[in-house]
């Protein structure tokens, strides 16, 4: 199921009428990061001296190095909150195309979108910065060990915020809490994956557009389930 749900995204990402909304994702997601590095260059301490001019390089290493990890850190969580707002448009557009008769009607009042996405952020900023020290241990002893534990941290609060941003669309908060909860180990997985592919230079651009497309597929086959289980969506 999750493969597919995979597979068809990646057709569907420049499909005609997908075309738009993958654009303004590729060009919202773009931003925000442009938007981390600014910002990240506004703070950077201006008056580092090492009293040597040949170690000067080290400040423009440090910052980048800030970058980097700016990037792991800070960028999902921002990019998430961001992308909250075009949850809708994505969600459509796969459901348009694949599920014409299951389609979420449901309005999500703007706040509830704005706090949840907020909550979010601040959530996953907290807890990669708590693991910091973890992934660096990590790095330096075994370089795969960031990785496994940046995708094991990060994919369980992704999978959950990116299932509920779909879901929220078809049902409740209190149906999606329940339904998350049945089917916990497969939206980790996709949870997992999606935090894999912002661990990824360049494809994590891609991540939010791809997690909410796939996410939007994998809601799709459990509620279908779940409708031929004898319960109402």
């Amino acid at each position: 199921m999750i493969g597919l749900a995979f597979n068809r995204t990646w057709q569907q990402l420049l499909h005609p009428k997908f075309r738009s909304v993958f654009f303004t994702a590729v060009l919202t997601a773009t931003a925000t990061l442009a938007a981390l590095i600014y910002v990240l260059k506004i703070y950077w301490p201006s008056d580092l001296s090492y009293g040597y001019s040949w170690l000067e390089w080290l400040d423009e290493a440090g910052f980048w190095a800030t970058v980097a990890v700016g990037t792991y850190v800070l960028f999902p969580a921002v990019v998430t909150m961001v992308m909250g707002f075009l949850t809708d448009k994505i969600a459509l557009a796969v459901e348009e195309e694949y599920y014409p008769h299951r389609i979420g009607m449901r309005k999500v009042p703007t706040i509830e979108v704005v706090l949840g996405s907020v909550k979010l952020m601040l959530l996953m900023i907290i807890v990669n910065l708590i693991a910091l020290i973890p992934y660096i241990l990590l790095l330096v002893t075994a370089g795969t060990g960031t990785f496994l534990l940046f995708v094991a941290v990060n994919g369980f609060l992704l999978g959950r915020e990116y299932f509920e941003m779909v879901a929220i669309r078809h049902m409740d908060a209190r149906d999606v809490a329940r339904m998350r909860k049945r089917n916990s180990g497969r939206i980790f997985t996709v949870g997992a994956i999606i935090a894999g592919l912002f661990a990824i230079p360049f494809l994590n651009i891609l991540a939010p557009i791809i997690g909410t497309a796939v996410m939007t597929h994998v809601f799709q086959h459990l509620s279908g389930d779940r409708v031929r289980g004898g319960e109402g969506v």
